[in-house]
């Protein structure tokens, strides 16, 4: 499913709205016989103009509020996701705001073309319009907040990511700097920031892997998660969050990756920690499958691999060692072996 808040494009401010309205509104001309009556041709051209501003006000909130879809019916992974981005209450109410002044706009015009309808003097229609156009100004000033507002929030909501629920997705899960961006970048389409150093993925990754089987043409989703420091719930960063959101709403199957190595900083007891909790908290129904694998072993020594298997109760068949930069050195026969688990 694409990002349902893809299409949150730029917002105008309260000051490009007025400008486009009433420069639409002063160019318009409405319709009358040459022969008319000035009095009949001023009513005509200054309630052609209060339609045309008010037109255009109204059709661009309409268009904004639309942007934006209705956080309520959106799938959870995205209602969820959005709920850490931005205040979603806010968020509702902001829009209701921009609805809330629609039907005051509908009403100015139509009393105000009453008035001008009714009037016999030029200048008094003349000065009906100026009254017109002062009200709008004032009704959108008092929107700048909510305007900016929205133009603020677009940004981070329309980044996140896509995800393709009618598809198997395999998430890729373990500390910083242990291999996760490089092991999405060999198997899938995904194309992470792969750095010597930690935090840099900085958001979550979509990458995708094409599969034969049967004669099908079989897609595969897989996802790079940022890293998830050791620590409680209540005290993780939305950053970290969203790795949570991936593996608990949207995942078939975790890879948790394993650096028996002291390169990536973070010591063994603390890896195994973070794995422990992720089972307990996402895996422990047993409904999502963690596949074990143990990174660097151009790098791991023999005591390293064993360490770590011995922190883990692990035989020689309950995880894989790999290079997570060269396909050849076991990634593979991991790949093979998830496919077979989700296919």
């Amino acid at each position: 499913m694409i990002n349902p808040f893809a299409n949150f494009y730029r917002v105008p401010t309260s000051l490009e709205l007025l400008d486009i309205a009433f420069s639409r509104a002063m160019k318009s001309s409405a319709a009358v016989s040459k022969n008319a009556p000035k009095i009949l041709k001023a009513r005509k051209k200054e309630i052609k103009r209060i339609q045309v501003a008010i037109k255009e006000i109204i059709d661009r909130i309409l268009k904004i509020i639309k942007m934006v879809p209705i956080i309520q019916e959106i799938p959870e992974f995205y209602r969820e996701l959005a709920s850490l981005i931005v205040n979603t209450d806010e968020l509702r109410l902001t829009l209701g705001k921009l609805n809330g002044i629609l039907p005051i706009l509908s009403k100015i015009e139509k009393d105000y073309k009453t008035r001008i309808k009714n009037s016999e003097i030029p200048k008094e229609i003349a000065k009906y319009r100026r009254a017109v156009f002062g009200r709008i100004s004032s009704i959108i000033n008092k929107q700048k907040k909510s305007l900016n507002y929205l133009n603020e929030i677009r940004g981070e909501l329309r980044r996140i990511p896509s995800i393709d629920y009618e598809i198997p997705s395999i998430v890729i899960a373990g500390y910083p700097n242990v291999g996760k961006s490089s092991l999405v970048r060999l198997i899938s389409t995904g194309k992470p920031e792969v750095q010597p150093y930690p935090f840099t993925t900085k958001k979550i990754i979509i990458g995708h892997h094409i599969v034969e089987k049967n004669y099908d043409m079989m897609k595969l989703q897989i996802i790079d998660t940022p890293g998830i420091l050791d620590r409680p719930m209540s005290k993780r960063n939305k950053i970290e969050l969203q790795a949570i959101l991936a593996l608990n709403l949207i995942s078939d199957l975790i890879i948790f990756i394993f650096d028996p190595t002291p390169a990536c900083g973070y010591d063994i007891d603390c890896q195994v920690d973070l794995y422990y909790e992720i089972c307990d908290n996402f895996s422990k129904d047993g409904k999502i499958p963690i596949i074990i694998v143990f990174n660097k072993m151009d790098l791991a020594n023999e005591e390293e691999i064993q360490f770590l298997k011995n922190k883990l109760n692990l035989n020689k068949n309950d995880f894989f060692l790999i290079n997570a930069l060269i396909k050849d050195e076991n990634v593979k026969e991991l790949l093979e072996f998830v496919i077979n688990k989700l296919i």
